[in-house]
């Protein structure tokens, strides 16, 4: 009987505490967070009554069809279920004071939901009775229950996923149509549209319209959402939705949210193009030749013939192989086929056998073999070929009129073949392959490089982007990665190539062909910079390696911080632990300060010499992460004394963004004393002008302030 009563206590008195924050709810002005806060378990105790009212019908039909029906455990089933059928009611109604969502839908899951909260209420009520498994009314509620259940559970799916999110795949998926040229692009219809529905339409449709914002239309977009307009034409700047786009994953007001699919650059440059060109919702995209960035972008929208290869026969296949060709399949149990030739010399007889695999061949290597003008007729015929490789010297601009045909090509490689200005530019009137590479070719730097801006292309060859008759080797690697040691360091050295001298230099010296070999590991004792590269006769010498080895002299274990670091990243200890941090931001390593400065103070624990305190920083300019702009020390004997500056030194950089990147700011304090030191780290006022949140606060990150 105690335990009955504890049973009601909890249920009545749990009733009663959500009843009160529903009437709180109502009659406050504006929805108490507390009352948010708990409509976020929705979706979490929404399962529970769903999963129990199965589990009890499953046990109920059991229980009849084997003649030993188990009373109490669907009685004590039922009462769980409408308990928490009750709370998810509650819960559902807290979390839809958020709003953002459609109101007819809501309403008829609301009340779907309320109603199965009563059938389930009824039905327990229902079981306390004598025999009540005997009624055919019971049995009858259970099904009526399931049936309402399920309706709610159906509108609830519509409001988080859309209104087809149970149908979309019963019917077959619409044929797109056609579209091979990117002027015949519709910029709303075929780019945008797309965009917004694979990244944004989730949570902004007809149904869920967080912020009250839906874009599904034109007009649903010029119309806004809670905050107003989010699209300004002719300035995306000034335009709400690109702002958000692009706000660090970190702020709150980013879009899409942390967790959902993030709009790449090239997304978010397409949309702030059409923002910026005044939100044309119905023409073709133009200008599209004045803009190399917008055409490239825009050729991963057009939609071309889907092509079917059949499979090649195993015969065609071995009569190929005998012919002196290697074949893989590109992917396994696929029809496409990489095919190569092995042989010094072919035979037309042997390279006519190509045409069996007309269709099947998308990469053709003929590296290292005579081929001739000759032979080349059979390759007009690979209708699907993708990649070309044929480097000959005995090929001219004669082989070229065989590919004119070859729509599909991409990569076309006529390295070490007599093709001139002439015959390339005769065959990319016919047809434009992504890459060419013309590396000893006849043709020339003025000729390649007016042909890539003509046509849109890429070509490399002697001259243009880098290319040398030399090949260079590549920089060794070394382990362990970190440059902090607090005793010795020893430095295993290694390269890739065999036959190489890794050279080196500890002096500050750029490495060269007489400097130092490294034979075994190196061992460092005190602070060195480390230069390093590898060397080989026939070859250029790797870039040189450039690594700054610090003999750490006092390890930090006390300090003061004047105002945390984000709570988001690493705690303050991560600033003294000797680990250093890599290229991500997020990988537990880095503190990060939003719009102030990093101010702390050191303690040594007596008075002691240094020369020099360092400390590591992170620049990712698309998260709004920049390297500082100064660092400066402080020193006092106390604590809570007058701290003079020692020195500062200001922290420079360059350019408007790119890859992340890291670096080691060093100030030199030759043969300073004292027991305290106060670090200040200058972050910017707001990020600068040429920056796409410009105006805004910047962060800092900082990792690994030492002392050496």
């Amino acid at each position: 009987m105690k335990e009955k009563k504890y049973i009601q206590y909890l249920f009545f008195g749990a009733i009663a505490i959500f009843g009160l924050l529903t009437f709180y709810a109502i009659t406050a002005t504006e929805t108490p967070r507390i009352v948010l806060f708990f409509g976020r378990f929705h979706p979490l105790l929404l399962h529970l009554p769903i999963g129990a009212l199965i589990v009890a019908f499953f046990i109920d039909i059991l229980g009849r069809i084997q003649k030993n029906y188990p009373v109490a455990t669907v009685r004590n089933i039922l009462g769980f279920t409408s308990f928490f059928a009750i709370l998810t009611c509650f819960l559902g109604y807290f979390l839809s004071l958020e709003g953002g969502y459609e109101s007819a839908t809501l309403n008829l899951h609301l009340y779907t939901g309320i109603f199965t909260a009563v059938l389930t209420i009824f039905l327990f009520w229902y079981s306390l009775k004598p025999l009540f498994n005997t009624k055919n009314t019971f049995l009858l509620l259970f099904v009526v229950s399931l049936v309402s259940i399920s309706v709610a559970g159906h509108y609830g799916s519509v409001l988080t996923h859309g209104d087809n999110f149970l149908t979309e795949y019963i019917t077959p998926t619409p044929e797109e149509r056609t579209i091979e040229i990117v002027d015949s692009l519709r910029m709303y219809d075929d780019v945008v549209t797309k965009i917004f529905d694979k990244k944004c339409v989730q949570c902004h449709n007809m149904t869920k319209q967080k912020g009250a914002l839906s874009l599904i239309s034109p007009e649903a977009m010029l119309k806004g959402g809670e905050t107003g307009e989010i699209l300004l034409a002719g300035n995306a700047e000034a335009s709400l939705l690109y702002k958000q786009l692009v706000l660090p994953i970190s702020h709150e007001d980013h879009m899409p949210p942390e967790g959902k699919a993030q709009l790449t650059k090239d997304e978010i440059w397409l949309l702030k193009h059409w923002i910026d060109q005044g939100l044309d919702f119905e023409n073709y995209v133009i200008n599209t030749k004045e803009n190399d960035t917008l055409s490239t972008l825009l050729k991963d929208y057009l939609i071309f013939t889907k092509i079917e290869i059949p499979r090649a026969a195993a015969s065609a296949i071995e009569t190929v192989q005998n012919a002196n060709f290697r074949i893989l399949e590109l992917v396994p149990g696929k029809a496409e086929l990489n095919v190569k030739y092995l042989n010094k010399t072919p035979s037309i007889e042997e390279i006519e056998q190509l045409s069996l695999l007309t269709e099947q061949i998308i990469e053709l290597d003929f590296h290292n073999s005579q081929i001739t003008d000759e032979m080349t007729k059979v390759i007009r015929e690979l209708e699907n070929l993708k990649t070309l490789r044929i480097n000959s010297k005995k090929i001219t601009d004669k082989a070229l009129q065989h590919l004119k045909d070859l729509e599909h090509l991409e990569v076309l490689n006529i390295y070490n073949t007599n093709i001139s200005n002439e015959g390339l530019t005769s065959l990319l009137q016919s047809i434009q392959p992504k890459k060419i590479y013309a590396w000893q070719t006849q043709v020339d730097q003025k000729t390649a490089t007016a042909l890539e801006a003509e046509f849109n292309i890429k070509i490399q060859h002697s001259i243009v982007d880098g290319f040398v008759k030399e090949s260079q080797l590549e920089a060794p690697e070394i382990t362990p990665d970190g440059t902090l040691f607090t005793d010795t360091i020893h430095l295993n050295i290694k390269s890739r190539l065999k036959g190489v001298d890794v050279r080196y230099t500890l002096n500050g010296e750029t490495p060269d062909s007489t400097s130092q070999v490294v034979t075994n590991p190196i061992i460092l004792e005190t602070s060195k910079t480390l230069k390093i590269a590898t060397f080989k006769k026939g070859w250029l010498p790797s870039d040189i390696l450039t690594k700054e080895y610090a003999k750490v002299t006092q390890q930090i274990k006390n300090f003061t911080v004047q105002k945390k670091p984000s709570p988001d990243y690493a705690a303050t200890k991560k600033l003294f632990d000797l680990k250093e941090g890599s290229l991500s931001f997020k990988d537990g390593e880095w503190t990060g300060c939003f719009g102030y400065d990093l101010n702390t103070i050191i303690d040594l624990g007596e008075i002691k010499s240094i020369n020099n305190i360092s400390f590591n920083t992170l620049e990712d300019v698309g998260s709004w992460i920049l390297y500082p702009t100064k660092f400066s020390v402080y020193a006092s004997n106390t604590k809570n004394g007058n701290f003079k500056k020692v020195d500062e030194i200001a922290i420079s950089r360059k350019g408007e963004g790119g890859e992340p990147e890291m670096k080691k700011v060093t100030l030199a304090v030759p043969n300073t004393e004292a027991r305290y030191f106060k670090i200040v780290i200058k972050n910017h006022t707001k990020l600068p002008k040429w920056h796409p949140a410009a105006g805004n606060k910047a962060w800092i990150f900082v990792d690994e302030v030492y002392v050496w």
